[in-house]
């Protein structure tokens, strides 16, 4: 494929390529003539009652077509294609976040957990101290009574 632009070939339009002023379609320079499809538009617009080509006022109208149609576009887009790319980034977000969620909750367990794991320990190790301590007085007392 070949990365020169063919000139005849109106499907793709060029950076050097003209807007005709209150019309949509591309004029090129060359084989179709600037001023013959300069008229045409003009002449739409003044039997549509707006404003010709080359008034003051004409760009505005044209830029708020174009916005208007750049409006029906992206809403198009948001509401069909752009609804799914969306939802698959939400998601996505959404998912490191829970796992970024679950570490936090994790981690204060955990740090929760060790402190009381430390005074759990310490309890049993005393209670269990305290009943070897029981049975060593009681079993003393007992066999040095015989």
């Amino acid at each position: 494929m070949s990365d020169v632009h063919d000139a005849g070939d109106a499907s793709i339009p060029l950076l050097t390529d003209t807007l005709v002023p209150g019309n949509a379609l591309l004029a090129r320079a060359g084989a179709q003539g600037t001023q013959a499809a300069a008229a045409a538009p003009a002449a739409a617009t003044a039997a549509a009652g707006a404003l010709p080509a080359g008034a003051p006022g004409s760009h505005a109208l044209d830029a708020d077509a174009l916005v208007e149609r750049m409006r029906g576009r992206c809403m198009t887009w948001l509401t069909g294609e752009g609804r799914s790319v969306i939802e698959a980034r939400c998601a996505a977000a959404v998912q490191e976040h829970s796992h970024w969620l679950v570490g936090q909750v994790s981690r204060e367990i955990g740090l929760a957990l060790e402190a009381q794991l430390a005074g759990w320990v310490k309890a049993a190790v005393n209670e269990e101290l305290a009943a070897r301590a029981g049975r060593g007085s009681s079993s003393g007392a007992s066999s040095g009574g015989v």
